[in-house]
Formats: structure tokens, C-alpha cells, sequence
């Protein structure tokens, strides 16, 4: 006997089965954390005749910032001094020491404030900013120098010549000449270390240990060298803090790089990545297909959609045509299914079948936070499937095998192998587009290769260390018209998910990092796509359709805004940091019906 089904427990059934279509992801599941708000809202800005100049330092002592400043003076007349704003209340003071300022220290110990001045220290309590005392010290005609208290010693920087004096009456205790010809801003953030501003490569903040007149850690700060002077020590961390340029930030570390905090951005919980200047756009696609010289059958499309979430891309509000159906490949891909109805000789149908509002960002991982060995190194079995061979990787070939053990041999870790193997591609292969899609051996021999034999090599050199990598179709803007047109491969980390080695579009400094805001289409663990055939192609017919044509048209319309505004110039600035990094874009060559991503 038959009996019908309540529709509420069809309902209920039809949303269970979508639930589980789409239980697993191509991407795990991550915590990103949105920087909410502003870091110093209350912060009082200089009055009128007030003046913070470029050249000179800024100091945070506990609730209070310190700013050395020109000041308004008597009959008129300049003076000089200190501009003091409370982080806490936002109250605001000023200090007139009837000179310039040209250092500032704070003994954390004592809460109290050292100012130099061309002759002599002035020490001044903190937070009733009454002067306590003033001592002679040695005569400078800098405009600023750096001095800071380190171990209950002040100390102070004159060219390459680092000194400790007494804190009571500023007599020198020793002097040494720093392993380094130049220090441009010293910042005293604890006893355990110093740090410094200067260039060497891609780093300008190094820690110093006065100890043992070394140097030890290198990191990157991403701002302009111009604000150098008004980088702060914060608890935890460092805060820029620049009147003039209207810049008042924390920074947050990832690895070994600092990055200004901005509404916005999301920070991975635990400090472990940034995904920082969105570029927020409507996507859709719209397909089109048109009967030749006989009538077209019913058919159907296969179309490549766009992961819901990756770490530097995420969709939301997406709508789907009436009548297509998700499915996902073993690799959780999302294919859309769409139904094409059956058409005269001549006769066009068009569609719009998927629409969302993307975001993307540039991402930077720290992958320079991890140390792990090889002997902890585990993969889960999600995931193992990206270790497989193929004839492409030929992963236990003797060349990849040697190189492999090569670069293992130069890394301490899983993670030092990992960017290993990225700065190995990018010093020893160049881009070069000539049609093939040689395996990884041959491209290693050749040191040349286009985007996919870039991909083919790393992805070979890491599943051969027992890595998971894979291969990841995508969009690369540069193009006018969004199509896939570019590989990259991605590595797995387990505190990171999937990560992009893209070693070809800018920065191309390091793995984990990307400014290119790539479309992400699809991820794969061979070189094609388990549902849509037809080679490098975004969508094909599941059902034999006649001889009918077929054509995909994928739109970005920006989302246009006023923060939207200020982020696309907030991401201009970045390209002054990795000036030595050209950017290459491939070219997709049209091959019939079909293209090839070269």
C-alpha cells in the first residue's frame, strides 16, 4: 500500500542530502578572526601651532604616547618639547623643555622618561610628567638619536658605536662597535633584546642582543621606511603611530613579518596567517549555447564553480539557476549541473546559472613560526590522496629524488623544506610558454617552464618528501576577461589548511604568500578534472549535444565604496616593498573550442 510523504519530511530529507553533499570541503574548515575596529579611536591629534616632525621618534610609555614636538612659544616664538596623548581616555598634555628633543628612553622599572637634549638628559615621571632631575650627557647635533634603557643602563646609538651609561648621573659604562654599519632607529620593547631598523634583503627590523653584541632575529615590517621613526614598542607587539600620515596602527606578527592591523582584514586565530586588503566584487556566470546546422537534443553542462571558502577567497550569497544541481569529485570540488533544453537549428540559449559576492585578499602565512621535524611530521587521510604519483610528478624519479634530499638536507624542518623548495623554483627556473607540459623531471633538467610545469615541479618535490600538494586551477588577474588561465600549486600545513606556492605572479618571495588575488576554480590531485572534460576547459557537456557551441562568461562587477576605496590605495603601498619581484602573467592560447593554460 502506498502512502505518501509529508512534505515537511520531504523538506526536511532534500536539505539533509544537500548537508551532506557538502559535509566535507576542498579546504578545512579555519577561524579567521575580522579586525573589527580601530586601534587608537581616541587618540587626540596635534592643535594648531602644534607640530610633530617626520625625522624624530615616538615613544609609548605605558597609557601614555609621546610624541617630541615643536611647540607654541612665548611672544609668538617657537618652543620645543613633548606632545603627550593617554591611549586610555584620550586626555592630552604638552611638555615645554624650551628645546628639541632628540632622544627618548623609558625605564620600564622606575616608570620614569629619559629626554635628551643636545647637552643633557631630562628624567621626568611618567604619567605627572614633572621633571625629576637633569644630568649632563654627551654633547650631540643630531636632530634624533636613539637611545633606550636596557637593564637598568641607558644606552645610546652614535653612527655604528653602541654605549651604556648610568642611569643616575649618565657616566659611560662601556662602549662597542656594532656588528653593523649603520643603525637608522633603535627600539628598546623588553630586556631581553633591542631591535633595530635597517635593510639587509627584504628585512629592515633585526633583534640585538648588547650582551653579546649580536644580531639574531630578522623580520620584515611592511610599512614604508618613512614611518620608522614613529614605530613604537606596545605590550606585545609594536604600533605605528605617525600624525602626519594620519597612521595610527598596531602591527600584527605573522612569522616574521609585521603587518599594520586595518578594519577589514582577518588575522587566522593564533596569529598563524593574515588575509589582508579585500577586494570585494559580484560574480556571475552566464552560459550560452547555440545550435549549429541540425537541432540540438536536451542536454547538459558541467560547470567548474569556485570553492566557498579558501584562505584568500570567500564567497557568500550565492544563487544558483532553477534547475541546476550541485556535485562534488572526490577532491570536494563543486561542479554545477545545468540542464540546457533542447534548441532549433540556429536557435541560442543563454542563462545566468551562478552568482555570488566574492572577496579576496593578499595572504601572507607564517610558516616561519614552525619548526616541525620530520619524525612528527603526520598527514591525515583526508588528505593523502595528495601524495599519490603520477606520470606528470614522477615523484620517485633519481632526479627528484636527489633534489629532494638536497633541499632536505639544507632545511632544519618540514617548513623549512617547504619554502625551501619555493625559493629553489623561483632562483632556478624562468617563466617560458612553448605549448608542452613536460613532466617534472624534464622541467627541473630544462630550468624553464610555463605555469603548469612550474606547478608540476613543486608539487613533485613536495609529495616526494612526503607533503601533500596539489594542483590548483585558477584565474589570474592581469587578463581582461575572467577565464582560467593560470596554475599554482598549493601546499597542505595542518595550522594552515591549503596554501599557495605561486611562484610566478607578484611577490614571488616566499611560500604562503600572494598579492594576486587569484580566482580559484578547482583543486586537483591529477593534472585534470575528474567531471569536465575537454582538457583546460571551465565546463563541458555531460550529454551528447548535437554539434551544438558552448561558451562561459564569468563577470566581476567591483563593489564600490568608500572603504573599498581606501583599501585598493592602502594595497598600492605594498608594492614598494618587494621592489626587486616582477611580476610575469601568463597568456592563454585559444586552441579550437577549447584553451590551454600555458
Amino acid at each position: 500500500m502506498s502512502q505518501k510523504i509529508p512534505f515537511y519530511i520531504f523538506f526536511i530529507l532534500s536539505f539533509c542530502l544537500n548537508t551532506i553533499l557538502f559535509a566535507d570541503s576542498a579546504y578545512p574548515e579555519l577561524v579567521w578572526e575580522k579586525v573589527e575596529s580601530e586601534d587608537y579611536p581616541q587618540l587626540v591629534l596635534p592643535a594648531p601651532g602644534e607640530q610633530v616632525r617626520t625625522f624624530q621618534g615616538a615613544l609609548i610609555a605605558g597609557n601614555w604616547l609621546l610624541w617630541p614636538a615643536i611647540l607654541p612659544g612665548e611672544s609668538e616664538k617657537e618652543s620645543h618639547g613633548i606632545l603627550l596623548r593617554n591611549l586610555k581616555d584620550g586626555s592630552a598634555k604638552r611638555l615645554d623643555l624650551k628645546e628639541p628633543v632628540r632622544g627618548l628612553a623609558w625605564d620600564r622599572e622606575k616608570n620614569l622618561i629619559y629626554a635628551r637634549l643636545k647637552k643633557e638628559i631630562v628624567v621626568i615621571e611618567n604619567g605627572s610628567f614633572e621633571i625629576q632631575r637633569r644630568f649632563p650627557f654627551v654633547n650631540t647635533g643630531s636632530g634624533w638619536t636613539s637611545i633606550g634603557v636596557f637593564q637598568e643602563k641607558l644606552y645610546s646609538i652614535q653612527g655604528n658605536t653602541f654605549s651604556f651609561y648610568d642611569l643616575e648621573n649618565g657616566v659611560e659604562i662601556e662602549s662597542k662597535i656594532l656588528p653593523i654599519a649603520k643603525v637608522s632607529q633603535s627600539y628598546a620593547c623588553s630586556d631581553k633584546e633591542i631591535f633595530f631598523w635597517y635593510t639587509e634583503g627584504d628585512k629592515n627590523l633585526h633583534s640585538y642582543n648588547p650582551l653579546l653584541n649580536t644580531i639574531k632575529d630578522h623580520f620584515g615590517v611592511r610599512i614604508d621606511s618613512k614611518l620608522a621613526p614613529k614605530l613604537a614598542c606596545r605590550t606585545g607587539g609594536f604600533a605605528v603611530l605617525d600624525p602626519e600620515k594620519g597612521i595610527f596602527k598596531n602591527l600584527v606578527r605573522i612569522g616574521d613579518q609585521f603587518y599594520l592591523t586595518s578594519k577589514e582584514n582577518q588575522i587566522l586565530k593564533g596569529n598563524l596567517s593574515y588575509r589582508f586588503s579585500p577586494q570585494r566584487d559580484k560574480i556571475q556566470y552566464t552560459l550560452s549555447v547555440t545550435a549549429k546546422e541540425k537541432d540540438s537534443p536536451e542536454s547538459e553542462i558541467a560547470v567548474a564553480i569556485p570553492p566557498k571558502e579558501t584562505a584568500y577567497q570567500v564567497l557568500t550569497d550565492e544563487s544558483v539557476f532553477n534547475d541546476g544541481s550541485f556535485k562534488e569529485d572526490q577532491q570536494n570540488n563543486r561542479t554545477l549541473f545545468v540542464k540546457v533544453p533542447a534548441l532549433s537549428s540556429g536557435q541560442t540559449w543563454t542563462q545566468t546559472v551562478y552568482s555570488a559576492k566574492l572577496t579576496r585578499y593578499n595572504l601572507d602565512s607564517g610558516l616561519s613560526n614552525f619548526q616541525t621535524s620530520w619524525e612528527d611530521w603526520k598527514v591525515p587521510g583526508k588528505w593523502k590522496q595528495f601524495l599519490e604519483d603520477n606520470s606528470v610528478y614522477k615523484i620517485q624519479d633519481p632526479s627528484i629524488v636527489s633534489l629532494r634530499d638536497q633541499l632536505r638536507s639544507e632545511s632544519g624542518s618540514v617548513e623549512g623544506y617547504i619554502r625551501n623548495v619555493y625559493k629553489y623554483i623561483t632562483k632556478n627556473m624562468v617563466y617560458k610558454q612553448d605549448g608542452k607540459f613536460d613532466d617534472a623531471p624534464v622541467v627541473l633538467k630544462n630550468g624553464h617552464g610555463s605555469c603548469t610545469e612550474h606547478s608540476y615541479a613543486q608539487i613533485a618535490l613536495l609529495r616526494s618528501a612526503g607533503i601533500p600538494a596539489r594542483l590548483v586551477w585558477n584565474w589570474l588577474p592581469g587578463a581582461t576577461n575572467v577565464s582560467f588561465n593560470h596554475k599554482i600549486a598549493e601546499v597542505w600545513h595542518p595550522s594552515f589548511g591549503w596554501i599557495p606556492m605561486e611562484p610566478l605572479a607578484y611577490p614571488r618571495a616566499r611560500a604562503g604568500l600572494t598579492h594576486a588575488k587569484h580566482i580559484i576554480f578547482a583543486v586537483l590531485n591529477s593534472p585534470f578534472h575528474s567531471i569536465i572534460k575537454g582538457g583546460d576547459v571551465l565546463h563541458s557537456f555531460t550529454k551528447a549535444a548535437g554539434g551544438a557551441s558552448r561558451s562561459l562568461s564569468i563577470e566581476l562587477t567591483p563593489e564600490v565604496s568608500v572603504t573599498s576605496r581606501e583599501i585598493v590605495e592602502q594595497d598600492s603601498s605594498f608594492k614598494e616593498l618587494y621592489e626587486k619581484a616582477k611580476e610575469i602573467r601568463n597568456k592563454v592560447i585559444d586552441k579550437d573550442d577549447g584553451r590551454s593554460v600555458e
